[in-house]
């Protein structure tokens, strides 16, 4: 949490910044409003990206790291012989006891 508020600190901060360099150079205010968009837009998708790769959702699937469509579904995993599965029963031992792992 405190990490994420150091990046929206930031991305603010620069935001403001090219907001405000922008108006003095240009006399535009709104041509610094475009660039602090595009950053703040930027910043969030890698900060995104980057907490998806490290709670294991990485990999394909998009911007979102599988979460709209592009997963591979849910395994499960058999209480009684440990045999990894995607279905209803085991295939090994038939027991439908089983556990899910993402």
């Amino acid at each position: 949490m405190g990490q994420q508020m150091a990046w929206i600190i930031i991305s603010l901060a620069i935001s403001l910044l090219l907001t405000w360099l922008f108006g003095i150079w240009f006399g535009m205010p709104i041509l610094g409003i475009i660039p602090s968009i595009a950053i703040f837009i930027g910043i969030s998708y890698y900060m995104r990206k980057r907490a998806m790769a490290r709670m294991g959702m990485g990999g394909g699937g998009g911007g979102f790291g599988g979460m709209l469509g592009g997963g591979g579904g849910i395994n499960y995993i058999c209480i009684a012989c440990g045999h990894r599965f995607k279905g209803g029963a085991c295939p090994r031992c038939g027991s439908k006891m089983r556990r899910a792992d993402f």
